[in-house]
């Protein structure tokens, strides 16, 4: 028999071998992915480790891998391209709209993202720096500076070979708008105009003057407000003294409406906005744990009331299980005041003076839902159940009473509280269902207890 010279691996031939069929298996999954839309691509790659991610994209072409970075939640995308290397890095960014790029930059560390911008080509790297300067959640914060402008002499025919030459840069030309030498925003151009007018004719005598602009710092959420009332397919960003700085896009407004709606969601839950399934644990406890305090402070508050009415209690121990039927009731009537409230404010709705025309209309809401759910609770104790059957018709009325009164309340709570914190300069979405849920919980109680203590001499009894 032949000797087998043969020798197992060493532990660094082991490690070669590993890194070679993963570098393998990412430039097999980059090559895919280089074939499949965007979004589906940002589906791939945050099913990924980071890591594994970061190997992915630096085998695609930086301007698909700007494309599907751009489609990942900016989290996510920050993750990823700190693991790439740098210069390899730079250029995905580079190749992203400047808007998105600003919001991934914002989710890294300052080392990562100084390593990253310092490798950019000067233009871009400037580019990125001036729009950091806007607050995020402003209009500043999510425009793109990629806006179609052109100087207000030239003519016609020469507006139109610039248009032809910036089509070529440009994927998508919304507005075409007319700025003086000193890029201040003066009109808007008609392409039906452009194309119908003589090629001598200078722009200024065709533009039209009447042009809607933001602020840049109007806040994102109003920006996406007017856009949505006014079909707007694209909104200039201006500065004080009107000159043009960049655009809002409709996907723009659209990410904006859909991202506010999910804050507000999370909000009303006390959790963070910026929490994400993918956010680490430490982060949702610091965005958690102070407004659980504030809850537990309020539910102080209905212990207390709820210590109040002891000896109502021990006379009559069957009254514990209804109030929390009472409170229960209340805190979801009072939350669908608030929901519409909330989603007034979101819409712009809320003006000063149609609020009391709100408040009554909830009053009214709250008396009748009060009546049918507290006649149908009271059907419910008449008939005895959870075992009280000494006088349960009388109990039926304390029962019944409680509910419409902590309805009424409730209702105009809810709707109010919205506007009162809002008017405060809290977050009506965050702060208001923590109060409103005190109300509902404290009324709910008082209100079964004060009236069954009333109503003690027809119901001290031992229930049976």
């Amino acid at each position: 028999m032949p000797e087998d010279r043969s020798q197992p691996q060493t532990e660094e031939q082991r490690e070669q071998e590993l890194a070679d069929q993963a570098e393998e298996r990412s430039a097999d999954v980059a090559q895919q992915i280089e074939e499949i839309p965007a979004p589906d691509g940002a589906d791939v790659l945050e099913g990924l480790s980071p890591a594994a991610a970061a190997d992915v994209a630096e085998y695609l072409d930086p301007n698909t891998a700007g494309r599907i970075l751009s489609e990942m939640e900016p989290a996510l995308a920050a993750s990823v391209l700190q693991d790439m290397e740098p210069p390899e890095a730079s250029m995905v960014v580079s190749a992203m709209n400047p808007d998105d790029a600003v919001d991934v930059l914002g989710h890294m560390s300052s080392v990562a993202h100084d390593a990253i911008v310092g490798e950019m080509e000067p233009q871009d790297a400037e580019e990125v720096r001036r729009l950091e300067q806007y607050r995020p959640d402003t209009a500043g914060g999510i425009m793109t500076p990629d806006v179609t402008a052109l100087l207000e002499e030239l003519t016609v025919g020469q507006a139109v070979d610039e248009l032809r030459r910036l089509s070529e840069q440009t994927e998508q030309m919304f507005y075409v708008y007319v700025v003086d030498r000193r890029r201040h925003l003066i009109g808007v151009l008609s392409m039906r105009d452009l194309i119908l007018s003589r090629p001598e004719k200078k722009l200024h005598q065709i533009m039209r003057t009447e042009v809607a602009r933001v602020p840049v710092t109007m806040d994102q959420e109003e920006v996406a407000r007017i856009m949505r009332r006014q079909g707007y397919l694209a909104m200039p960003v201006v500065d004080d003294q009107s000159r043009l700085l960049g655009i809002i896009t409709l996907d723009d407004a659209v990410d904006v409406m859909e991202e506010e709606a999910t804050e507000d969601v999370q909000k009303m839950f006390g959790a963070g906005a910026e929490e994400r399934l993918s956010s680490p644990w430490s982060f949702s406890f610091r965005k958690r744990v102070w407004w659980l305090e504030v809850n537990l402070l309020t539910a102080f508050m209905a212990a207390w009331v709820i210590s109040r009415f002891d000896h109502v209690i021990q006379a009559i121990p069957i009254i514990a299980a209804w109030q929390t039927v009472v409170s229960g009731m209340g805190g979801n009537a009072g939350a669908q005041a608030m929901a519409v409230s909330i989603r007034g404010i979101a819409l712009g709705e809320g003006r000063r003076r149609i609020l009391w025309k709100v408040f009554a209309r909830e009053a009214i809401v709250g008396i009748t839902t009060g009546v049918v759910i507290g006649l149908t609770s009271a059907a419910f104790a008449s008939a005895g159940i959870f075992g009280y059957r000494d006088h349960p018709f009388v109990l039926g009325g304390v029962i019944c009473a409680a509910l419409i009164v902590n309805h009424l309340l409730a209702c105009i709570s809810g709707a109010a509280i919205p506007f009162i914190m809002k008017g405060l300069g809290f977050d009506p979405a965050q702060s208001a269902t923590i109060f409103a849920t005190t109300v509902t919980d404290c009324c709910g109680f008082f209100a079964t207890l004060g009236i069954a203590q009333l109503c003690m001499p027809w119901l001290k009894s031992v229930a049976t």
